[in-house]
């Protein structure tokens, strides 16, 4: 039995090893960091980079962001309540018609605002473009272009490009401000405290 189970992990790391070299020579690009979708847009003004989420319900903003871009104060209460999903956080109440502009154009959105002490699920996430907005402009999400497609009046259509690496934060996933140095530092660092804990 024991020389079956040994023959059997055996096989099951050969095919493995094999997948896995397959996939390095066919599709080396999987192993590589899958950037979330951001565009660029401004929200009363402020410029912000607003994160397209297909899979969220509502258009959400976070207390702190609201209170940047002069919002707080058009917040109405009487939609305040719990956000459950994922994790859970307060709804403080809804913005009806917050001007967003993306490429030149303005979009009315109605913008959901959440207690930012209690976060979006992730402290960065200050703007999220939700499926409720996705849906009232017609928007395609166009990988093959890289780009959120809004559709305008009199058949135009509206070209927002995603994000690249070098547009965002460290934070959201990008290379922005990068400290190559500093992330070296810290690189050695825990590599001398994997060692020095080796040695105990």
């Amino acid at each position: 039995m024991e020389a079956k189970k040994y023959l059997g992990e055996k096989e099951r790391k050969k095919d493995v090893n094999e997948q896995y070299h397959q996939m390095m020579e066919e599709y080396p690009e999987s192993m590589g960091r899958v950037l979330m979708l951001y565009i660029d847009s401004e929200v009363n003004g402020h410029p912000l980079q607003a994160f397209v989420d297909s899979g969220a319900q509502s258009t959400i903003m976070s207390s702190a962001c609201a209170e940047r871009c002069e919002l707080l104060h058009l917040v109405d209460q009487r939609f305040e309540g719990l956000a459950v999903g994922v994790g859970t956080g307060k709804i403080l109440g809804r913005i009806h018609l917050a001007p967003l502009k993306i490429g030149g154009h303005f979009f009315p959105c109605t913008i959901t605002v959440m207690d930012s002490k209690e976060g979006l699920g992730d402290k960065n996430m200050d703007f999220l473009f939700g499926l409720d907005m996705l849906k009232r402009h017609r928007c395609n999400i166009d990988l093959g272009a890289n780009a959120l497609i809004f559709s305008l009046p009199g058949g135009k259509r509206l070209e927002a490009p995603f994000l690249h690496e070098k547009d965002l934060d460290e934070n959201k996933g990008g290379t922005k401000n990068f400290d190559a140095e500093k992330s070296n530092q810290e690189l050695e660092r825990r590599i001398k405290e994997a060692e020095e804990k080796e040695q105990k």
